[in-house]
């Protein structure tokens, strides 16, 4: 066998539009089916053929496996200054980080925009390295494309820190 060019772990964005705005009447749902965004669905085919595992970085709930059970909808959003009076505080994001020990030499990718990067560095006492392979995009459009390109070709995107 081969050496893997996967990555262990990716963190991806949540994402406003969820599986409730279609299907209000659905009940409690594991984190993978949740979000229905194009960024959020790109973002996890990505997180699919490039990692062994992932995280849903939710403003809500926090870091969320894809098999954890999300009850009920919600609209809330880190702001760029991180959290916020609505969202899961910065003290519960450091024991849940704590909890997944998660080995602080390896570079962990994040797809999301800036917002991420303070916000990571804040839940990590900047202890814990992390790349942005979406950094330097103009906005939302190229990164969807550049998210896209990659899962079609099996290129993974540049790991830029």
């Amino acid at each position: 066998m081969g050496i893997s060019n996967k990555t262990k772990l990716i963190i991806i964005a949540s994402g406003k539009p969820k599986i409730w705005d279609k299907l209000p009447d659905i009940g409690p749902v594991k984190a993978r089916d949740v979000y229905t965004g194009t960024f959020h669905r790109l973002s996890k085919a990505y997180a699919e053929q490039f990692a062994a595992d992932y995280l849903i970085l939710s403003p809500k709930y926090g870091f969320l496996r894809p098999d954890d059970v999300v009850s009920k909808t919600y609209d809330v959003r880190f702001t760029m200054k991180g959290t916020g009076t609505d969202t899961i505080q910065l003290e519960e994001l450091k024991k849940q980080w704590q909890k997944l020990q998660i080995n602080p030499t390896e570079p962990i990718p994040m797809l999301g925009g800036k917002k991420f990067r303070g916000l990571l560095t804040s839940i990590t006492d900047g202890k814990q390295a992390f790349s942005f392979p979406l950094d330097g995009a103009s906005g939302i459009g190229v990164m969807q494309q550049r998210l896209k390109q990659a899962v079609e070709t099996g290129m993974p995107l540049n790991r830029t820190e």
